[in-house]
């Protein structure tokens, strides 16, 4: 296999009411009903957004219909108002709080062209399986290409994760919820201009982790009309340790206990238990597992194999050899991915810091890195580092955090991020050589700015999600920002064919920025 750098990546390749340039939007989904949007515009050359958000595509995941399968919403009467994003599926963060509304199963829809017809890119945000939402996403830069952008919410954390291994709490459930939003796009979103043939779905973190399973659960893969035909992974996989839940009944039992689930059944008791006792539990759960146990332990963040939810029969890792030959894939990685694995590990584990720098024990403190998130499930080089480190160097001074922050980070992100990323790429390589593409993230600008519970020697890493501030607007970009963002959009929103030139991606002029590896 040879590989060579090419410059651009991605493969992208209804009935509407009239109304003047600056009325509001109304399409009529047949089938479905009409829904009222609003008007927005792209951030750099002010073109027309036709923006209708809060789209159902499942019924209200309430009652006895909580820990179920998606039932695709019925059809309602009237003209319905998706002009303000839906509510996030039901989560507990620092940012955001919902404990009283799990009527969440919605998507947006944006749009510059209701008459045309053109590829549709739908995005699966991260956030660990069990915070985020599609209001986090707005369009203004993506928009600036010729495409429709869809952004999917689903059931998160226990509500879309937990598992009893039985009908009445299967799991999975935040995983059919994508594969129903998937078909709703091929159902309706020529509606609102875009094809059907030609969609894309793109993730990042747990988002990504959802698009590789996608890619691979025979759910998805056996459907007789394909539901996408590219895909974008940005760091993250199905193969990632934190990716699957290793314990689920087990997990599910801490949290009942917690509730208090006794002397009824578990699964009557979690399904009439109100979303706030619900989902403090489940934090508590997780906090406490990955200090005990490890991540891949926690219940209500991962996907389950085997059970009645039928998305993966067997491990993932059966199916990484039967990559379907018709999917064009790009997968990638920023290159301080591993910080935030680093830091989630510091922020429950505080003292840790601490003691590296007292005792200059690193051996202890990586058995402790794979410990908790599943690298033993892989092979033991990190001992072999840590190691290979104690006997490298003499001087115990130089065991000390500011000396190893940037090794251990690495050791991090190539465990959990970088290596399953590969093993994707690796796959689809064999099948699809002309479409496998491989890209790394290191940008760096005065954005690049990160909360962390640890200190990191460099000022600037770029560290996890780093790259979505250059395709969704969050922050004021600078001029060099902007150049980086045009290309980050160009890049996803194009079409690969014919491209094999070297990656002209150097908004500064001094260093590569993105590098695109196509492997044939």
């Amino acid at each position: 296999m040879c590989a060579k750098y090419i410059t651009a990546v991605l493969i992208i390749s209804g009935e509407i009411s009239c109304f003047g340039q600056h009325s509001t939007p109304t399409v009529n989904i047949q089938g479905l009903g009409s829904v009222q949007g609003s008007i927005g515009h792209s951030a750099w050359t002010n073109r027309t957004i036709y923006e209708f958000q809060g789209i159902p595509y499942g019924e209200a995941p309430v009652g006895t219909l909580r820990f179920k399968p998606t039932v695709k919403a019925a059809a309602w009467g009237g003209i319905r108002d998706a002009s303000k994003p839906g509510i996030r599926c039901p989560q507990i963060d620092e940012d955001y709080v919902n404990v009283e509304n799990e009527d969440c199963l919605t998507l947006s829809v944006y749009s510059n062209d209701l008459d045309s017809v053109r590829p549709v890119m739908v995005f699966i945000h991260g956030g660990w399986f069990f915070k985020g939402g599609a209001d986090q996403y707005e369009p203004n830069f993506l928009l600036e290409s010729d495409v429709v952008l869809v952004v999917v919410q689903y059931r998160l954390g226990p509500l879309g994760f937990l598992s009893t291994m039985t009908e009445d709490i299967p799991g999975n459930v935040g995983m059919l919820d994508v594969i129903a939003a998937l078909e709703w796009v091929q159902q309706y979103i020529t509606h609102f201009g875009g094809d059907s043939s030609q969609v894309t779905i793109f993730g990042e973190s747990a988002g990504a982790a959802a698009v590789s399973a996608m890619l691979h659960s025979p759910l998805v893969q056996y459907q007789s009309t394909p539901l996408f035909h590219k895909a974008v992974l940005q760091s993250g996989s199905v193969f990632a340790p934190w990716a699957i839940s290793d314990a689920p009944i087990e997990g599910t039992s801490d949290i009942t206990s917690r509730i208090g689930c006794t002397g009824v059944a578990v699964e009557q008791c979690l399904r009439g238990v109100d979303l706030r006792t619900l989902l403090e539990a489940f934090i508590a759960h997780r906090d406490q597992t990955i200090i005990t146990r490890g991540y891949p332990y926690v219940a209500g963040t991962g996907i389950v194999v085997g059970g009645p939810s039928g998305l993966f029969p067997q491990h993932p890792k059966y199916y990484l050899q039967n990559a379907n030959k018709h999917i064009a894939i790009m997968a990638g990685a920023n290159s301080q991915d591993g910080l935030f694995l680093l830091n989630e590990l510091h922020k429950l584990q505080p003292q840790l810091l601490q003691t590296l720098n007292t005792s200059h024990d690193l051996l202890h403190y990586i058995t402790n890195l794979h410990e908790k998130f599943g690298h033993s499930k892989y092979d033991g080089s990190l001992e072999v580092y840590a190691i290979g480190q104690n006997f490298m160097v003499r001087q115990t001074e130089r065991l000390h955090w500011d000396n190893l922050a940037s090794g251990l980070t690495d050791i991090c992100g190539n465990h959990g991020i970088k290596a399953p990323v590969l093993s994707e790429i690796h796959a689809f390589s064999h099948v699809n050589p002309g479409n496998v593409y491989l890209y790394s993230f290191d940008y760096s600008s005065a954005l690049t700015h990160v909360n962390l519970s640890v200190p990191f020697p460099h000022d600037r890493p770029v560290h996890h999600g780093e790259e979505l501030k250059y395709l969704f607007p969050k922050e004021s970009l600078d001029d060099l920002d902007i150049k980086m963002a045009k290309t980050m959009v160009q890049l996803w929103t194009s079409s690969p064919s014919g491209v094999s030139q070297q990656p002209r991606v150097h908004p500064t002029g001094h260093q590569r920025i993105v590098s695109i590896l196509q492997f044939s």
